[in-house]
């Protein structure tokens, strides 16, 4: 009989989560190698799980292993490289290893310790690395991204744990609305229709942003700005202010 406090650790370098127990369902996000999840509920070889932005999916068993110990990850990857951005990692002995125990070097950025005190001036840094990554719906890692998972990976990698869906963003941040040329880079614009939040970008400042459409790219929705969206300014909604956020 399968316990509440079982957990699941994600060996994949990337597993894709599921509306429902099937490949045929909707793929909602992905869990990354090193993640440890709590195990809600079983169907059979699925799991529900639930991640620590508290989002819910069900996931295949095996893209990683039932067990009683999480892996105790404390480090997350912020190079491109066969370990993607967002894979977490283990420090010791002035090393770093993967959840399947290889060693992970480092080439200039060296992994960002977790729970550290949020550094609000990473965020556009390490978004910029990240600048040419394809999308993939569900994505949330440098092998691809949807809007919202590009958002909560950097942010993530600058220490701070944002929800996972943009909808959801919104609402954590909504009681920090500013006007959108005032934003500073970090900020969040957020764009939808009929009152529907539908996208997210990180603000560059002002009314520029880089975002996950169809790859991460820098636009603005400024007019006559050169890289110009006319389609974001028509989607247009509202603006937060994290640096506000923190500070509450």
């Amino acid at each position: 009989m399968l316990g509440l406090d079982n957990l699941f650790v994600i060996r994949a370098v990337v597993a894709p989560c599921y509306l429902e127990p099937s490949f045929t369902s909707s793929k909602v996000t992905e869990a990354v190698s090193g993640e440890t999840v709590e195990i809600i509920d079983l169907k059979g070889d699925w799991l529900f799980i639930k991640q620590d932005d508290g989002y819910e999916s069900w996931i295949k068993d095996f893209y990683g292993t039932i067990q009683k110990e999480p892996f105790l990850s404390d480090h997350m990857s912020v190079e491109i490289s066969s370990i993607p951005f967002g894979a977490r990692l283990k420090l010791n002995d002035n090393r770093y290893f993967t959840v399947n125990g290889a060693e992970y070097k480092f080439n200039d950025d060296a992994p960002v310790k977790l729970d550290e005190p949020p550094k609000p001036s990473n965020i556009i840094i390490n978004a910029r690395k990240l600048t040419g990554c394809p999308y993939r719906w569900g994505g949330k890692t440098s092998l691809g991204f949807d809007c919202s998972g590009f958002v909560q990976t950097v942010y993530l990698s600058a220490g701070i744990l944002l929800p996972r869906d943009c909808w959801q963003q919104s609402n954590f941040v909504i009681d920090k609305k500013i006007e959108g040329n005032l934003s500073k880079p970090g900020d969040l614009h957020f764009f939808g229709e009929n009152g529907k939040i539908s996208h997210v970008g990180i603000s560059t400042g002002g009314l520029g942003l880089i975002h996950c459409q169809g790859w991460v790219k820098e636009e603005s929705f400024l007019e006559h700005e050169k890289k110009y969206n006319n389609r974001l300014a028509d989607m247009y909604m509202h603006t937060c202010s994290v640096e506000l956020n923190l500070n509450t």
